[in-house]
């Protein structure tokens, strides 16, 4: 009772402060603006805390009278954001018998838990995970004895090869900007999810023997070490020593500015301490030379990128094109697809915007091309699409501050985006077609005396329709396969309608295997639907099932 009455006052005492004049700084201001235009001069020198492009307002940082009247004379109408303004200047206080964790955010682990928990997960479960040393931060890269190793958790069946050529892959990088709380916590919690339910769970299984799963859980170890203390949380940028040397929390380089696709492009600043400062040239910094390097190595090059000024905008890639990318921010509550560095289609927009709405189906977030949050060059995403023809998203986890409180974390962003990527790894074998196909669900095994019972739901209408509205079409099969079909795997049967016909977008699904084809031992057999699309490429990502008359260990 004793804290919620301080919170009051100091609530109610920032308020008058606030109201007063002059105004006191720093402050947390939403900006509204009329055009566009205005929001990319802003993001030139800025790097605002969240876009909201359907509303035209933004949140951002307002450390002097100078900034104030500059959004003021650039046409943005202020409103003093009273609650985040008191939680910048006031930020939580380690918590009572609290043990591991970020001070008063127990839910997110500390950069050296984040990584001991890596290599814990890489020594439990060896033969589908390793703990991959891809490069030095700057720090360490300045000096050996200071800053961090970047680490990827690699999670894949070694024993199992890729058969058609190397398995396709999914890379998944997070806090990139270090002081967004969530992200290295999320993607943490995708390979636990992984590599906790290997060989129980049918999908994870097939996707951790078929695909490779590639977690950069921390990007920016330097900057994170900064920002998950109290006093020093705002830090954004790597710690580069060379750059804004006097500055606590404004030191170092925007490694999201400093990837080499358009760089120097817009929305990037030449002043060091500037937040979205791009550094002196493209993959100055060791981080984003790591990750690049690292990228290029794990990927196929499949647009051969032309060297055109801002970089080849306007040729397509194949539709047969793998793999995919996410980089993981927060607080916009958006997925983000090229192009973000200009305001023209990307030249797979339509298969980009059903892969979107796909993901954004699954962690409530907007689906919209990356430049509707202001237009930036030199970010990862357009990097990975435009060099190597990746498709490549940032997904910007929701909430209303980069210090998300744990609470409202647990409830409504950690699973949920855990989720949406897990279902990216269901699909990048074929990432432009697999997603505008239907899904199969909720699948189910039962013994009868006349063999094994399989039912599921086929629904192909699983798409956000807040970025627009995707065709949906009915369901017209659903295939049991005995082996992975892209390997030519048989076609052991076909379910039917549980109505009797499929004349729908969501159809429930049945099917008895008679006792002659239900093996003895556990195996993992395979399940994809199709829909009536006039494409021709309307199946869609395959979904695992344990089918078997005993439940021995091991699989067949």
């Amino acid at each position: 009772m004793k804290f919620i009455q301080a919170i009051t006052v100091l609530a109610f005492a920032l308020t008058t402060t606030l109201n007063a004049s002059p105004l006191e700084f720093p402050l947390i201001v939403k900006a509204r603006y009329d055009k566009p235009a205005q929001l990319n001069l802003l993001v030139r020198r800025a790097a605002p805390w969240l876009v909201n492009s359907r509303q035209q307002s933004l949140e951002i940082d307002v450390n002097n009278q100078f900034e104030y009247d500059q959004l003021l004379r650039e046409g943005f109408a202020l409103e003093v954001n009273v609650e985040q303004t008191m939680a910048m200047r006031n930020p939580p206080q380690r918590l009572a018998n609290q043990i591991t964790g970020i001070d008063g955010f127990p839910c997110y682990r500390t950069l050296s838990e984040t990584l001991a928990r890596g290599a814990e997960l890489a020594q439990n479960f060896p033969a589908i995970a390793e703990w991959v040393d891809i490069g030095d931060s700057q720090l360490k890269a300045n000096n050996a004895a200071q800053g961090h190793d970047l680490r990827v958790l690699r999670i894949t069946n070694r024993a199992i090869p890729g058969n058609l050529g190397p398995k396709p892959v999914l890379f998944i990088q997070g806090a990139l900007h270090a002081r967004e709380y969530t992200t290295a916590e999320t993607v943490l919690r995708v390979g636990e999810y992984f590599l906790t339910r290997y060989g129980s769970d049918p999908d994870v299984t097939w996707m951790v023997d078929h695909h490779d799963i590639h977690l950069l859980l921390v990007a920016n170890p330097d900057g994170r070490e900064i920002a998950q203390v109290a006093a020093s949380r705002m830090q954004r940028k790597n710690r580069n020593p060379l750059y804004c040397i006097s500055s606590n929390t404004t030191r170092g380089v925007d490694l999201n500015r400093n990837y080499p696709f358009d760089y120097a492009g817009p929305g990037a600043s030449t002043v060091q301490c500037a937040d979205n400062f791009r550094g002196p040239n493209a993959r100055s910094e060791a981080e984003t030379l790591a990750v690049t390097n690292y990228v290029q190595s794990i990927f196929p090059d499949q647009r051969n990128e032309l060297n055109t000024p801002g970089g080849d905008l306007t040729t397509p890639v194949s539709l047969d094109a793998t793999g995919a990318y996410f980089d993981i921010h927060s607080v916009v509550g958006t997925v983000w697809y090229s192009w973000g560095n200009i305001g023209t289609p990307a030249p797979n927009a339509t298969q980009y915007a059903s892969f979107a709405r796909k993901i954004a189906f699954l962690n409530g977030y907007v689906p919209e091309p990356g430049a509707n949050g202001g237009a930036i060059g030199g970010a990862s995403d357009d990097y990975v699409f435009g060099t190597l023809g990746v498709p490549s998203f940032t997904i910007e986890m929701g909430g209303s501050s980069f210090f998300e409180a744990c609470s409202s974390y647990e409830a409504s962003f950690a699973q949920q985006t855990v989720n949406s990527l897990v279902f990216a790894a269901k699909v990048v074998r074929s990432p432009f077609r697999l997603p505008a196909g239907p899904d199969v669900l909720n699948v189910q095994t039962t013994l009868e005396s006349g063999g094994q019972r399989i039912t599921a739901q086929a629904n192909d209408a699983r798409f956000s329709s807040a970025g627009g509205t995707e065709a949906t079409q009915n369901i017209v099969a659903v295939r049991l396969y005995s082996a992975p079909p892209w390997l030519g795997g048989t076609e052991v049967a076909q379910f039917s309608a549980a109505d009797g016909s499929f004349n729908s977008t969501v159809e429930a699904l049945t099917l008895l295997l008679p006792n002659a084809l239900v093996p003895e031992r556990r195996q993992l057999w395979y399940i994809q639907a199709e829909d009536a699309g006039t494409t021709g490429f309307n199946r869609g990502p395959i979904t695992g099932v344990f089918v078997g008359s005993g439940f021995a260990n091991g699989f067949e």
